[in-house]
């Protein structure tokens, strides 16, 4: 199966030129590289595997780091031929940035499928920006870029700066194109694409028209919603909103996502930004964004993760 992912393969040497490389370039390569995918053509399969070990093993190599090397690589290939396990509202699954697969209750799943294609369906090309994946199969999707699980992630303000933008500017779309409220923005159903500086939303169990009743929603963060959700059961873009800024303060350090724990730390206006209330989603992101430009700098910094 071939992963369409968007990676720089070997520094820009073509996919076969890691056979021509010699043991102290592919050491070099195998210490430097974040995900097995940075090493060989995307495919990732067991042939390149087995080729690079036969120029790194320390009965191949006599360079002092090939142990090491050796070590790193078969930890970097088995990450990305079995992926490791994280849940989210339907379950377990397994993912190794460049797929997932849902091990979970099946008919959460199917719901969570199904809302999740119904949307891409109407989406414009704008909003389908953060769905950058296909499904193979009912259970498993694969990412056209590198996609890294939120869960357990903090990041620098810079960076949080970003992603916060880039969810609100998704709910907009969302709420505007579609008259849904996602209702689950939580970490296992966010991820981070490093190569664009993009955000993969999944996890559409909770997809519920704006206006309606609400008829469930995330247990394990049940404290991130507010609290006319559970007095009027009503979606709303209010609580879209609401989780967006739990989420920026969980990957600020804030565990619990509520932000008071960064009032003494962090930038005033951005903390808060994310202790307002907001019922307005185009409103809410023009409000952020003159936050932005009034407190950071205009700048693109990249995020090597």
């Amino acid at each position: 199966m071939r992963y369409l992912v968007n990676i720089k393969i070997l520094s820009g040497r073509n996919q076969n030129a890691f056979m021509l490389m010699n043991d102290v370039e592919m050491i070099n390569q195998v210490l430097e590289a974040v995900h097995f995918g940075q090493l060989v053509s995307p495919e990732g399969d067991e042939v390149s595997y087995r080729s690079i070990l036969k120029i790194i093993h320390p009965d191949k190599s006599s360079h002092p780091s090939a142990a090491d090397a050796t070590v790193k690589v078969l930890r970097l290939y088995e990450q990305f031929k079995n992926g490791w396990i994280l849940s989210d509202d339907s379950g377990n699954f397994r993912t190794n940035d460049f797929w997932l697969c849902y091990y979970g209750e099946k008919n959460v799943i199917d719901f969570g499928r199904t809302q999740q294609q119904l949307i891409y369906n109407i989406a414009s090309p704008h909003l389908k920006k953060y769905m950058p994946y296909a499904w193979e199969g009912d259970q498993k999707l694969v990412f056209q870029h590198r996609a890294l699980s939120l869960v357990g992630m903090t990041l620098a303000q810079e960076h949080v700066n970003w992603v916060v933008s880039r969810l609100l500017e998704f709910c907009m779309q969302l709420h505007r194109q579609t008259g849904q409220a996602h209702m689950g923005l939580v970490p296992g159903h966010l991820f981070l694409l490093p190569e664009t500086h993009g955000i993969c939303v999944t996890g559409f169990y909770h997809v519920t028209p704006l206006g309606k009743r609400v008829n469930t929603v995330s247990a394990a963060w049940r404290h991130w919603y507010p609290d006319d959700i559970f007095r009027t059961k009503t979606a709303t873009e209010h609580a879209d909103l609401e989780m967006v800024k739990r989420v920026g303060a969980y990957l600020l350090g804030d565990g619990s996502g509520l932000g008071t724990a960064l009032i003494k730390t962090h930038n005033k206006d951005f903390v808060n930004f994310l202790l307002s209330s907001d019922h307005d989603s185009l409103d809410c992101y023009e409000k952020y964004r003159a936050m932005l430009d009034k407190n950071f700098p205009k700048q693109f910094i990249h995020l090597n993760i």
